[in-house]
């Protein structure tokens, strides 16, 4: 029996396991899986030699943001024991005109005012622009932001600033490489990652769509299928879902005759319309959808196809986009449909069909 690969996972700035859950759960059936803690480390190289202690041998380096620029001093440092190499949401480059000055505006302000002033002034840009005030990605961020100390950092902050510029060595990574962004990434742009894809021999891009920078924790589903797939555990995944004849064996509540299932798949895709019509259980965005509603979607993030749709209230295809009933029915409280016709879109039936055939109506 061939010996478990070792996962090491390289958080960014501020960050602790926590940023990790989704990932590690994904991948800890397939590897041990090891996280750094840098919230005592001042330096990148003093990050990059204590992630190496933390496990003997070769090991798969996966860094986010700050934790990357740690993984290719790994990189630099033993070469030998990288395996594969991914670099989420980060740069190469050393420290740019004016950066220190106003980095040091955010050390003093969390001196002065704390770390929960930190958290509500840097959180917001790291994320997509259509969340920077989803609570339910900002909650868990604040709380891990909050369990760290001015001091930390401020020396996470001269870690940084410290930073080695890479791109010289980006030709001697010679493992496979996954470079990941956000593709609303606002603090490490698409653009970087494209050059760092092409610099680095033996590299692929992947894109996460509708991402900002904490793309761990904005698509999560999304990031831990492109780590499956690139460190080589898909199959692993499929086989324990296939039975004896290598055929994958469905589950008894796969099918439903003439009915799309709202599963797992499908509330993902349709996480931001659904969000966005939860929304109009309150007055005053019932009011905000009134009065201009392309401005109200936005504040979802809603794709351009996700918007057509809603706007055009084409109801069949908000349910193929993910949207649930249970959900999109708030879109009658601000502008009234029978209830039927939504049920006829939801099972994909004309609605006289739906009449006849579900309710028994003639």
């Amino acid at each position: 029996m061939s010996k478990r690969p070792t996962i090491v996972l390289l958080p960014g700035l501020l960050c602790d396991a926590s940023i990790w859950e989704a990932q590690r759960g994904a991948l800890a059936p397939h590897a041990d899986i090891r996280i750094a803690d840098f919230s005592q480390l001042d330096s990148i190289d003093a990050m990059a030699r204590s992630a190496l202690a933390l496990a003997d041998g070769p090991l798969f380096a996966i860094g986010h943001s700050m934790g990357a620029r740690v993984a290719m001093e790994m990189v630099r440092q033993a070469p030998e024991r990288i395996e594969k190499l991914a670099l989420i949401d980060t740069g190469v480059d050393s420290r740019r005109d004016g950066e220190a000055e106003k980095r040091q505006v955010l050390i003093d302000l969390a001196f002065a005012e704390g770390m929960e002033a930190l958290a509500d002034r840097w959180l917001p840009p790291m994320l997509h622009e259509g969340r920077a005030e989803d609570q339910t990605l900002l909650t868990p961020l604040k709380a891990m932001v909050m369990r760290a100390t001015p001091e930390q950092h401020h020396r996470q902050i001269q870690a940084l600033l410290n930073r080695p510029d890479v791109r010289p060595h980006l030709e001697a990574i010679t493992c496979p490489t996954l470079v990941m962004v956000g593709r609303q990434d606002r603090w490490s742009p698409l653009a970087q990652h494209e050059e760092m894809a092409r610099l680095i021999p033996n590299a692929e891009l992947v894109v996460i769509e509708d991402s900002g920078h904490m793309s761990l924790l904005e698509q999560p589903e999304q990031v831990s299928r492109a780590l499956l797939r690139f460190l080589g555990f898909e199959n692993d995944r499929m086989a324990a879902e296939r039975g004896a004849d290598g055929e994958v064996e469905p589950m008894s509540h796969d099918t439903i005759p003439d009915t799309p299932l709202f599963d797992r798949k499908r509330s993902l895709r349709g996480y931001r319309i659904n969000k966005m019509a939860m929304g109009l259980g309150t007055p005053a965005n019932r009011e905000a959808f009134r009065q201009d509603e392309s401005a109200y979607l936005d504040r979802f993030g809603l794709t351009p196809e996700e918007k057509e749709a809603v706007m055009t209230r084409n109801w069949r295809e908000m349910v193929r986009l993910g949207g649930n009933l249970f959900f999109i029915l708030k879109i009658s409280a601000v502008d009234p449909v029978r209830i039927t016709e939504i049920g006829a879109h939801q099972a994909g039936m004309e609605h006289a069909d739906f009449l006849r055939d579900r309710l028994g109506k003639k």
